[in-house]
């Protein structure tokens, strides 16, 4: 047998196991870490469209608004579960594939180990076999009835043939003996060869037997977690089937509610109108009487009107709080009963107690309470284009200035609240122009 074809199954033996670690690579610190990471990103979306929605459903009673969100929750998360469980159920598969594969290795190294220990065995018998032979050889030659002394072959001839037959025979004789020491050589080198391939197959399946217990283990634990995420689904279904059951029931508990739902057809605020009116005639009378003493002469300043008249509300405008905005102005449909609402201003979701400033320089000309929007403060902002301007804060905490208050843009005016029609910490915040509403973007 050569040792090309002896080679041959133990360098497809360790060209297999080379693969094998990295099948069975585990999962590193920094995968898993991006991992948790993913799941944290997850999670602040699903929390973001909540509080988003929760903004929506400030009209809708506490009970029925709470189902809803439960609801709307269940259903944000049956995603990213559904994707929970393929993933488990990939890794289970891949894991029972290792395995597989562990084990046929384990087996192919184990057969070959069984055919170099026969052929070890083999060689071992074979060198003893004709290392015998020759020491018989040297034995008989030592003792003079061996090999015969070169120079005693032609002694003692009885005729020249016969001095050419023995010589003949002597050296028959003697590459006979190198022929047999020669093989005797190749059998050992070969048999060595085989004892070392044979400790290096014993290392291997060694080795194997650690692998075959790390992909059992891995298997197990892909079952378990697949498992899991099966559950956890399923049981993400039945919570959705009996929110939806609740949900609906409220609905029809509730649906003498729905009168507060019903669509405006106009941006006016009658209020703020009002208000708005108000405040055109304080700047009507202060224009006139500054003319007046303009024109007599006097160069004094009118000490009744209203400072507010000099803002600038081409510039200057800032965010009344430091978040980001999660409900444009314009129509909307209701996420419970389907009804059409105009948003008549913007949301920022943020925490109760954050201090709410002033968009822009002018005067605190109403602090007002309703069910719908809760402690509301309105600033006059002066005439703009023929029109005033205001702006309002609702569902304030509480409020940090008084009514006739002059400020500058960021001036605390209030504290974020919940008061009113609010299903969560969140500032509302509305421009009117002569009491109608406009979208804020067109100012902030």
């Amino acid at each position: 047998m050569s040792q090309s074809i002896l080679r041959r199954p133990l360098c497809m033996l360790a060209a297999a196991l080379m693969v094998l670690p990295m099948l069975m690579m585990p999962v590193s610190p920094a995968s898993a870490e991006g991992t948790k990471e993913d799941k944290i990103a997850e999670r602040s979306v699903i929390d973001q469209k909540l509080e988003d929605l929760r903004i929506e459903l400030n009209d809708v009673n506490t009970e029925l608004a709470e189902t809803y969100l439960a609801l709307a929750e269940t259903e944000l998360l049956i995603p990213q579960a559904q994707e929970d469980l393929e993933l488990a159920q990939a890794e289970l598969e891949e894991a029972r594939e290792d395995d597989r594969i562990v084990g046929e290795r384990l087996t192919t190294a184990q057969k070959e180990e069984q055919r170099l220990s026969g052929e070890v065995e083999e060689g071992k018998e074979e060198v003893e076999r004709s290392g015998g032979e020759l020491a018989t050889v040297a034995l008989t030659a030592y003792k003079g009835g061996g090999i015969p002394n070169p120079s005693t072959i032609y002694l003692g001839n009885q005729s020249p043939q016969d001095a050419v037959d023995r010589s003949m025979n002597y050296r028959i004789t003697m590459a006979s003996q190198g022929t047999r020491l020669d093989t005797l050589r190749t059998d050992q080198v070969v048999t060595e060869n085989s004892a070392e391939r044979l400790t290096a197959v014993r290392e291997e399946i060694k080795q194997l037997k650690i692998d075959a217990e790390k992909a059992v283990e891995r298997t197990k634990t892909a079952e378990e977690v697949a498992s899991q995420a099966k559950i956890d689904l399923d049981a993400l279904y039945e919570t959705q089937k009996t929110q939806r059951d609740t949900l609906e029931e409220q609905k029809t508990k509730y649906e003498g509610d729905t009168t507060t739902l019903e669509t405006r057809s106009t941006t006016l605020d009658g209020e703020i109108e009002k208000l708005a009116q108000q405040e055109r005639e304080k700047e009507e009378r202060a224009q006139r009487e500054r003319e007046k003493q303009s024109s007599s002469g006097s160069g004094s300043s009118g000490g009744g009107g209203s400072s507010s008249s000099s803002a600038d509300t081409g510039g200057g405008w800032i965010y009344p709080v430091n978040a980001r905005l999660n409900s444009n102005f314009g129509w909307r449909v209701h996420p419970i009963y389907g009804t059409r609402k105009l948003h008549a201003g913007v949301d920022f979701p943020v925490a109760c107690g954050v201090p709410v400033g002033a968009t822009h320089s002018g005067r605190v000309i109403a602090r007002t309470y309703n069910s719908g929007a809760g402690n509301k403060i309105i600033l006059s902002h002066g005439i703009h284009n023929g029109r005033l301007i205001t702006s309002s804060y609702h569902h304030l905490q509480g409020y940090a200035q008084p009514v006739g208050a002059q400020v500058s843009a960021g001036t605390t005016v209030g504290y974020v609240g919940t008061s009113g029609s609010s299903t969560g910490c969140h500032l509302h915040f509305e421009i009117h122009e002569d009491g109608n509403a406009v979208n804020p973007g067109k100012y902030l």
